[in-house]
């Protein structure tokens, strides 16, 4: 027999893990401009990819990561229902986006800009959108399985 997480225990997994996230976005936009480009330029020599993908794709994952984990924290609230939850993660990410970059005037050589917050959001989307269509994946699995062993007793039962 399996072991299932209750739903309290999960909670608390996911608002750690989350809260754990935000705050290496947060480590990240403390750095200033001149640590910030070097990373990037590295990262884009290594790759042989545009700095500004390598930005921008990382704007991108920060905020995927943290959608999968917010995503996994609100669908721990089932009476919030499926949409709800991908929405409030959605939405909570972005505010968290828009806080970020407020929080970039304040470090040197950093600027805050809306066309990130909105690079964000869309990573934020993703996120939501992968974490709830795995959800989804599981589940039409789980189905499947149990009807095949319903399908299997019908059968027995039948012979009996």
């Amino acid at each position: 027999m399996k072991h299932r997480r209750s739903s309290s225990g999960r909670r608390w997994i996911f608002l750690a893990l989350s809260i754990l996230w935000m705050l290496v976005i947060f480590t990240f936009s403390v750095q200033d401009g001149e640590a910030s480009g070097s990373i990037s330029i590295t990262v884009s020599s290594a790759l042989h990819l545009p700095e500004w993908l390598i930005r921008k794709g990382a704007h991108m994952a920060e905020y995927a990561v943290l959608a999968v984990l917010l995503s996994g924290l609100f669908s721990t609230f089932p009476s919030m229902g499926r949409r709800k939850q991908g929405v409030a993660a959605w939405l909570f990410s972005i505010l968290y986006a828009a806080t970020d970059e407020f929080h970039q005037m304040f470090s040197g050589g950093r600027t805050p800009a809306v066309r990130d917050v909105l690079i964000d959001g869309a990573g934020a989307a993703l996120g939501a959108a992968l974490f709830f269509w795995a959800v989804w994946m599981k589940e039409k699995r789980r189905r499947k399985t149990q009807e095949q062993i319903d399908w299997k007793d019908l059968t027995k039962k039948g012979r009996g």
